[in-house]
């Protein structure tokens, strides 16, 4: 159809009306009848525009190539980035395991992190050393120590059968552990113990025998290690869980025995620490536990652990004193300020011992609510400025 032949039909409005019916439906016939008239030529153009349509949609545009082209692409290119992405993972997850899993080892605690309340995550090393260094060694001691206690047990029965037992301070119960669920044997002092002297830091001196050797309680199934008071405390579901775990592969469990020697009381103490560490945030309780370290060294004539032990029980009491709500179990902050104070004059840290026991006695609200411990950080507050003046 020529140009000029489709100028004139566009003349009539039948024409135009049926032509715009058809474009707006898509290039398809429109159902009903054309106008008599004009009928062959209407059907002549209905036919080239569902031709052009068609045409239309047969060849893709030049931007209809381009976007499938890049969807190729695109597809492509994620196809080998998920490739390479798993044999990195893959390659990240080797190199993770075998530097936390190792047959000696075993599983390095030191990252887990707990998500209910006893949250250690950054919790300092207390022992020095990674928490892995502290565990190995710690597996070691006790490998260490079940062998000894064969030959001394075997010691105490003939000891025992000879008629050489000397007075028994000390009697054994079964609790259990809040760890395994197991019951374990714990070893209870007896209350009237006769009393000879208390040092500054609170430290009581009893005649022939030591009770601080058995301040801290151990399951001789599983290894849990804790403070007494702390051992028969419940203990929240996710921590047990944690500790469990980390009992599986920790190998610290050790046979029972009744009667400890200083070197066994200190192993305990470092096995609560570690517990501690990975379970427990308080720093009152490490600060606790490593005076009751340097109270054995002390009994034991041991000088220079005895000082280590008071050094970083000053340092964990006071960082205590900045982070935690008191009171700590059934101690008060007065209580620990002063046990602070007491450290430092015994360590002849004069200046810090001044600023500890100046908090107590600058509060006389004190005089009524704790006069013991008023009176005795009064007094050693005098005798330090005494001790300063004489240079």
């Amino acid at each position: 159809m020529h140009k000029d032949e489709l100028l004139q039909l566009l003349q009539d409005p039948d024409i135009c009306q049926e032509i715009l019916l058809i474009i707006k439906n898509g290039g398809k016939p429109v159902a009903h009848a054309a106008p008599a008239a004009s009928g062959d030529k209407l059907a002549a153009i209905r036919s080239q525009l569902q031709q052009a349509s068609a045409e239309k949609k047969a060849v893709p545009s030049d931007a209809d190539k381009l976007a499938a082209i890049k969807a190729i692409l695109h597809k492509k290119a994620a196809e080998e980035s998920k490739k390479a992405q798993g044999i990195v993972d893959a390659y990240a997850a080797m190199d993770v395991l075998s530097k936390e899993i190792s047959p000696d080892k075993g599983l390095d605690m030191s990252k887990v992190q707990d998500e209910d309340e006893d949250d250690v995550s950054g919790v300092p090393s207390d022992l020095g050393g990674s928490f892995a260094d502290k565990l190995a060694l710690l597996r070691n001691q006790v490998q260490k120590t079940n062998e000894e206690r064969a030959a001394e047990k075997k010691a105490a029965e003939e000891k025992k059968a000879a008629g050489g037992m000397a007075e028994k301070y000390t009697f054994v119960l079964e609790r259990p552990c809040p760890v395994c669920g197991m019951d374990t044997h714990v070893v209870k002092c007896k209350s009237r113990l006769n009393a000879e002297s208390t040092d500054l830091d609170l430290c009581i001196h009893y005649k022939d025998f030591n009770p601080y050797l058995y301040r801290v309680w151990a399951c001789e199934h599983c290894g849990y290690a804790a403070d007494e008071q702390k051992f028969i405390r419940h203990m929240p579901e996710k921590t047990q869980e944690k500790l469990m775990q980390f009992l599986q592969t920790a190998d610290l469990a050790m046979p029972f025995v009744e009667e400890r020697t200083p070197e066994q009381a200190v192993q305990y103490i470092e096995m609560a620490i570690l517990f501690n560490e990975l379970a427990d945030p308080s720093p009152n309780r490490r600060a606790n536990l490593y005076l009751i370290m340097a109270w054995i060294y002390r009994y034991n004539g041991d000088k220079e652990k005895e000082a280590a032990a008071l050094d970083k029980a000053a340092e964990l009491f006071e960082l205590s004193l900045d982070t935690e709500n008191y009171p700590v179990d059934k101690m008060s902050d007065t209580l620990a300020t002063y046990l602070t104070g007491a450290i430092y004059v015994l360590r002849k840290d004069y200046d810090k011992a001044t600023r500890h026991l100046s908090r107590i006695i600058s509060n006389q609200s004190l005089r009524s609510t704790a006069p013991k411990i008023y009176e005795m950080a009064r007094d050693m507050w005098q005798d330090v400025k005494d001790a300063k003046a004489k240079g």
